[in-house]
């Protein structure tokens, strides 16, 4: 091919290029006829997310839910309902292209038969998305709404000041004494070393070290408090301090750290 063919496809080739991102062609660009993404309303969902407790949340396998409902409805024209439904484990779902408004959302976690696991859908809101502007939300479904009974398992580590047992300022810590309310109730049950976990049950202090976390199983779901006393070798109280804590659904569960301040008496006393 000599120069000048070259040269003649070569404006050939541009000239088709810039028909074509110009319309100039049957076949539009964007499939749509328009390039203008439309809005992204996303909704995202959590199961008892309680950070002022160092509660992140529960996973849906801990609370029995397969897959979550949600229904949009516009707050301005009730008329306008959207629904979808995802797996649980994917943690959100989007709608796309909502007419422009505000929108209550309705969220309800499902078991794997379909069927409802909160006595009512767990209410938000959310301003739909619009082309370069998406929004979110999240709605947490509290430990309240839950239709089902759980029980679990909670973990937890001691330290006394930052130290552990033998390091312990200003004298060592002995022997530990816990006392844990769940349930509205001081519990019954003995940790995993057989303590009796209703506070008249002093036991050597276990170290901060230890390969693993002391655990108590079985215990009803929702809020509870740990009462933590330490004491010396005269058995003396040196340590005391009431934790506010979340017994979450299921086995696994977070570890918590409690670190007992020095002569702090919990507010019960």
């Amino acid at each position: 091919m000599n120069v000048s063919a070259r040269r003649l496809l070569g404006w050939v080739t541009v000239v088709s290029m810039q028909l074509l991102s110009c319309g100039g062609t049957d076949v539009p660009v964007c499939p749509t006829g328009s390039c203008e993404l439309a809005g992204s309303t996303v909704v995202k969902w959590s199961f008892n997310h309680y950070p002022e407790w160092k509660f992140e949340s529960d996973a849906c396998s801990d609370v029995g839910a397969f897959n979550v409902h949600v229904d949009v409805t516009n707050v301005d024209d009730p008329s306008i309902i959207e629904s979808m439904e995802k797996g649980c484990s994917e943690g959100q779902l989007t709608f796309l292209d909502l007419p422009p408004g505000m929108y209550s959302v309705a969220v309800t976690p499902l078991d794997p038969d379909g069927a409802p696991l909160v006595g009512a859908a767990i209410a938000g809101q959310v301003l739909a998305g619009t082309s370069g502007e998406n929004t979110e939300v999240t709605v947490n479904v509290p430990y309240t709404a839950w239709s089902r009974t759980y029980t679990g398992q909670f973990l937890f580590r001691l330290s006394w000041a930052g130290m552990s047992c033998a390091a312990a300022l200003p004298v060592p810590v002995v022997k530990q004494t816990l006392r844990l309310t769940a349930g509205g109730a001081i519990v019954a049950a003995t940790n995993d070393m057989g303590q009796r976990m209703d506070g008249t049950d002093p036991r050597p202090c276990r170290p901060l070290t230890e390969p693993f976390a002391q655990f108590v199983q079985g215990l009803p779901f929702g809020p509870a408090t740990l009462l933590v006393t330490g004491t010396d070798s005269a058995d003396v109280v040196r340590f005391q301090h009431q934790f506010d804590t979340f017994v979450g659904a299921g086995t696994f569960n977070p570890t918590f750290t409690f670190d007992v301040p020095v002569d702090a008496p919990p507010d019960t006393m």
